[in-house]
């Protein structure tokens, strides 16, 4: 059975690697990369500022999905430390309350009847982590490629630090009640 302890540690350990990803977002901003491609001569200027875009823009996107991983994994940790065995979204789909959900959805509705849910007033939190995994598919569906999943008005570091502040956001206001009574 998870314990308050075991709540906090994978907390701590999702934050932990959050921050780390954070950084590496952090040092790509800080980092050009057009200098990488001046021993090819046969580059121009233009060919060398459309490769460093394109490399910036695929890795904007790994760090999208692996940041939506971290988040993934916090509560399937959370799960199965919880019921004491693995996450089957196949077996859970048979439910007909379930047949239309995604693993996310699933996975915090099974959590919520444990008391582990975001605290009260923080809905907002969960809708927003939705629409980063949402974004995340899309980034996945579509080639690749954050300039796809950009939306107007925005830029890359605008949609990726959306994100980053989501999964944050989420992962700070979720919390454990083991001893709030069941109202059913």
């Amino acid at each position: 059975m998870l314990t308050q302890e075991d709540f906090k540690h994978v907390k701590k350990l999702a934050k932990l690697e959050i921050k780390l990803l954070e950084q590496e977002y952090r040092d790509i901003l800080n980092h050009d990369d057009s200098s990488i491609y001046e021993e090819y001569e046969w580059l121009n200027e233009e060919q060398s500022n459309e490769l460093t875009r394109k490399r910036k823009n695929r890795r904007y996107a790994s760090l999208t999905v692996e940041l939506c991983s971290i988040m993934e994994q916090m509560l399937l940790q959370l799960y199965k430390r919880t019921y004491q065995k693995k996450f089957n979204s196949t077996q859970l789909m048979k439910t007909p309350a379930y047949r239309a959900r995604s693993n996310m959805e699933m996975l915090e509705s099974e959590l919520g009847k444990q008391h582990i849910a975001l605290k009260t007033g923080k809905e907002p939190c969960s809708t927003a982590l939705h629409q980063a995994f949402q974004t995340r598919n899309r980034l996945i569906h579509e080639n690749f490629s954050v300039a796809a999943i950009v939306k107007d008005g925005s830029n890359e570091e605008e949609t990726f630090e959306t994100i980053l502040h989501a999964v944050k956001k989420y992962r700070k206001h979720l919390s454990y009640e083991p001893n709030v009574q069941n109202k059913e």
